[in-house]
């Protein structure tokens, strides 16, 4: 009975330790897209679109306008965001679009290596936990069973 508990549990970590690569190997994939474009991963999301000047221009002008038709804001609530007004200038709306893009890339270039790093580390030690119990399996199979 023993002898089985052991073995069971020995299968299971190599099993599960399969699967945790598997996952790992995946995330690792998705950091390393992310770190070759990062301006276009799912973690730079900052609410505006930030892969072209003139969507972006757009986008401001159009929520300052709506911003602009709600009214002026109660003293008592803070602004959520500093907002270029409708009058802003295509240069002032190029070095917020600017400041925002850079921004957006460091925090996605940030996340993408945490990611890729913590998952090549989890890789290794899955691998390092599968290879020493497969090993011990091996063993604990290859002797003779006393009787």
């Amino acid at each position: 009975m023993n002898s089985r508990i052991s073995q069971a549990y020995g299968y299971a970590v190599c099993f599960i330790t399969v699967i945790v690569m598997l996952i790992s190997i995946k995330a690792v994939v998705d950091a390393a897209i992310d770190l070759t474009d990062p301006i276009r991963s799912e973690s730079s999301r900052m609410g505006r679109t930030l892969t072209n000047f003139e969507v972006y221009k757009v986008e401001a002008r159009r929520e300052a306008g709506t911003r602009a038709q709600a009214g002026p804001t109660p003293a008592y609530v803070a602004p959520a965001k500093a907002a270029p007004d409708t009058g802003a200038s295509d240069a002032e709306l190029r070095r917020l679009y600017d400041a925002e893009r850079e921004t957006a890339i460091g925090n996605a270039r940030f996340r993408a290596t945490r990611s890729l790093i913590g998952n090549l580390l989890l890789i290794i030690l899955a691998g390092a936990l599968f290879a020493i119990h497969w090993r011990w399996l091996k063993r604990r199979d290859a002797m003779p069973s006393a009787a």
